[in-house]
C-alpha cells in the first residue's frame, strides 16, 4: 500500500493543505480501485481542545449534503419497487399531507433537486417530503431502508443517522458561533445528522460504481440504476441526479463540512476526502480534488 500511497501523494498533499486552509482539525483520504482499498490516510483530532481523540478508521464525520445521495438512492429504490412513475405528482401519493402545499411537484423534481426546496407555511424541507414519500411507498423511512437493505449486508458499521452522542463522532465547525459541535437530530434519515467513516463512504461510492453490487450480492436492483441513467439522459443541462453531480470524467457529491466522494468509472475508482470545516471556494476545491485524483489515476494505469 505504501507505493500506491506515494502515487496518490498529490491528492494527500492537497487534502493536507485544505485542512490547514479551511481550519479543520481532522482529515482523511480513502481510495478504492477495483473494489479494494488501495490507499488510506488519516491526520488530526476530532476537535482542537485538549483530550480530543485522534482520527482513525472508525472516526465518523458529518456528511451534511452528501446525505442527499442516500435520500436519492432510497427514493429510487422506492419508485422502482412500487412501480410508480417518476413523473407522478407527489401529492397523488401523499394525499393526506395537504399542509405541505406540494402543488404540481413530481417525484422527478425531488430526484433532480429542482423546483422548491421548502414547502408549506412550516417550510418543510424537500428531503422530509422525500422521506414521507418513501415511507408511503415502502413502509420504511430513509434510515430504515438504507440500513436494512445496504448498510447491514455491506457491513457499513460506521454509518448512522445519529440521535444520541457517541465517542466516534468527529466535531465540525459549521455552527454560527464557530464552536466545535456534533449534530444530533431525527433518526428517520432526512436531516443533517448522517455520520460516516471514510471507509464506509468510500464503499458507498463503490456500491454506486458497481450499480448496487457489493460483497458478491446485488443489494440494489439493477433497474434502479437504469432509472438513474434514464434521468441523466433526460435532464440535459441539469447535472444533479439523486444527489450526485455529473461531469464528463466523473460524478461526485460533497457536504458543507468538506466531506467529498468522487467516482471515476473509467478507472473503476472511488476517492473520499473527509474534513470537518469547509467555508469557502467550495466549487474550486471540489473540481481541484477531482482533477488531481483523475491525474493520479492516469499516472498509475
Amino acid at each position: 500500500m505504501a507505493a500506491l500511497t506515494d502515487k496518490f501523494s498529490p491528492l494527500i498533499s492537497y487534502t493536507e493543505k485544505a485542512k490547514v486552509r479551511f481550519g479543520a482539525s481532522a482529515a482523511s483520504v480513502v481510495i478504492i480501485q477495483d473494489n479494494k482499498i488501495i490507499t488510506e490516510w488519516y491526520t488530526g483530532e476530532h476537535h482542537f481542545k485538549n483530550g480530543a481523540l485522534v482520527v482513525t478508521t472508525d472516526s465518523m464525520f458529518n456528511l451534511y449534503s452528501l446525505r442527499k445521495t442516500y435520500v436519492g438512492l432510497a427514493t429510487a429504490i422506492a419508485v422502482v419497487e412500487s412501480r410508480v412513475s417518476i413523473d407522478s405528482k407527489v401529492s397523488d401519493v401523499l394525499i393526506n399531507l395537504t399542509e405541505y402545499e406540494l402543488g404540481n411537484i413530481t417525484i422527478r423534481d425531488l430526484a433532480t433537486k429542482s423546483g422548491a426546496k421548502y414547502f408549506g407555511s412550516h417550510r418543510v424541507e424537500r428531503e422530509k417530503v422525500a422521506c414521507d414519500l418513501i415511507k408511503e411507498l415502502t413502509g420504511s423511512n430513509i434510515a430504515e431502508l438504507i440500513t436494512e437493505r445496504i448498510c447491514r449486508p455491506a457491513e457499513l458499521t460506521n454509518t448512522e443517522w445519529v440521535s444520541i452522542p457517541k465517542e466516534k463522532l468527529v466535531c465540525d465547525f459549521q455552527a454560527a458561533d464557530g464552536y466545535a459541535s456534533v449534530r444530533i437530530e431525527s433518526n428517520e434519515g432526512h436531516e443533517r445528522n448522517l455520520y460516516s467513516s471514510a471507509r464506509d463512504l468510500a464503499r458507498w461510492g463503490d456500491l454506486h460504481l458497481n450499480k448496487g453490487f457489493i460483497n458478491s450480492s446485488q443489494l440494489v436492483p439493477a433497474t434502479v440504476f437504469t432509472l438513474i441513467e434514464q434521468l441523466r439522459m433526460d435532464t440535459g443541462d441539469m447535472k444533479r441526479i439523486f444527489g450526485w453531480y455529473y461531469q464528463d470524467q466523473c460524478y461526485y457529491a460533497s457536504g458543507a463540512a468538506g466531506c467529498h466522494c468522487v467516482i471515476v468509472p473509467e478507472f473503476n475508482a472511488v476517492a473520499v476526502r473527509m474534513l470537518n470545516k469547509y467555508t469557502e471556494n467550495y466549487t474550486q476545491d471540489q473540481n481541484s480534488f477531482n482533477e488531481i485524483f483523475y491525474n493520479c489515476l492516469q499516472s498509475i494505469n
